[in-house]
C-alpha cells in the first residue's frame, strides 16, 4: 500500500487531495518547549470492531494484529515519532526487543523510507534519535539491551519504593534512573515533572494500554492518535484501548482532526483521527 495516495480530510473542513506524507509534521509537535507545560501524546491502531491486540493462536501472548497493520499507518507513526523529544515504552518491550520477539525497533527507523524524517530532525536541529524512557516497577531489565542495542539515551522511571540494589546496577551501567511517583509503580504526572526536569518537552508514549492507564488516569495526556482500520477481527482475547477499573470522572477528549483513507487491493479503509484532552 503506497504511502503516496492522497487522503480526505472530513473535519475540521472537508478538503480533497491531502497529502498523507508530512501530514502529521504539520502538527509541529516539537515546537512544545514554546509551552508552558509539556506536550504528551499517544498513538493506537485498532479494528473496526476495537482490537488494539490480540492473542497468537500458539503462543497466546498479545500483539498488535497483522491483519490491521498497514505502511500507511506506519509512516504517521514514524512522522510522531520524529517530532518527539523522547519515547515512553515499558519494561516488556525491552524484555521483548532483547529476546527478539519485539514487533520493531523503536523509531526512528533507519529504513531508506523514512531518511526524509531523518533529514527533518536534522533540519530542526533536533537529536538523531529521541531518548527513551523505560517504565519499570520490577527493574527487572536486561542491562545490555539498555546500554548497547537502544542507540539512544536511555533512562529507566520507577517508584520510591523500588529495589534500590536494582537502581544501582542500573546507575552502575550508565543508566539515569528517575523516581516517579511514591509506591513501586510509576505514577503518570509525576514521570512527566521528571521527564520536564530533565528538559524533555514533547513526550511520545509509544507503550501500550498499561501506559496509556498510566498517564489517562494521572491527566497527563493531551493528545491521542488514532487509526481505525475498518475491518472487523472478533477473537475471544484481546486488548482494547483501556482496560482494568472504571475511570472515575471519565476523561473526555474533543475531535480536532478526521482523515478518511480510501484503501486499495492491498488494504481496506481506515480513518485517521486526532483527539485532544479537555482539560
Amino acid at each position: 500500500m503506497s504511502t503516496t495516495k492522497s487522503l480526505t480530510r472530513l473535519f475540521p473542513a472537508r478538503e480533497e487531495n491531502v497529502a498523507l506524507e508530512g501530514l502529521y509534521l504539520q502538527h509541529a509537535l516539537h515546537r512544545a518547549q514554546l509551552q508552558e507545560t509539556p506536550l504528551v501524546y499517544s498513538n493506537f491502531i485498532e479494528s473496526l470492531d476495537g482490537r488494539i491486540a490480540i492473542a497468537h493462536p500458539e503462543t497466546g501472548e498479545k500483539g498488535v494484529p497483522a491483519a490491521i497493520t498497514n505502511p500507511r499507518d506506519w509512516r504517521l507513526y514514524q512522522e510522531l515519532a520524529a517530532q518527539a523529544d523522547i519515547l515512553v515504552t515499558s519494561a516488556r518491550y525491552v524484555r521483548d526487543f532483547a529476546a527478539g520477539e519485539a514487533q520493531d525497533a523503536l523509531p526512528l527507523s533507519d529504513d531508506p523510507a523514512y531518511e526524509d524524517l531523518h533529514e527533518w530532525r536534522r533540519a530542526q536541529g533536533l537529536p538523531p534519535q529521541p531518548a527513551v524512557v523505560v517504565l519499570s516497577a520490577s527493574l527487572d531489565l536486561p542491562l545490555e539491551v539498555l546500554c548497547e542495542q537502544l542507540d539512544r539515551p536511555v533512562y529507566v522511571a520507577t517508584g520510591a519504593q523500588a529495589d534500590p540494589e536494582r537502581i544501582r546496577m542500573l546507575q552502575a551501567a550508565g543508566t539515569k534512573v528517575l523516581i516517579a511517583g511514591e509506591g513501586r509503580k510509576v505514577d503518570g504526572w509525576a514521570l512527566i515533572e521528571a521527564l520536564r526536569a530533565e528538559g524533555f518537552c514533547c513526550i511520545y508514549s509509544v507503550a501500550g494500554t498499561g501506559v496509556l492507564e498510566t498517564l489517562v488516569t494521572a491527566g497527563a495526556i493531551n493528545r491521542l492518535y488514532l487509526t481505525q482500520v475498518h475491518r472487523l477481527l472478533g477473537g475471544a482475547s484481546y486488548h482494547t484501548l483501556l482496560e482494568g477499573s472504571l475511570l472515575d470522572p471519565p476523561v473526555d477528549f474533543v475531535l480536532n482532526a478526521l482523515y478518511y483513507d480510501q484503501g486499495d487491493e492491498t488494504c481496506c479503509s481506515q480513518f485517521f483521527s486526532v483527539y485532544d484532552a479537555l482539560k
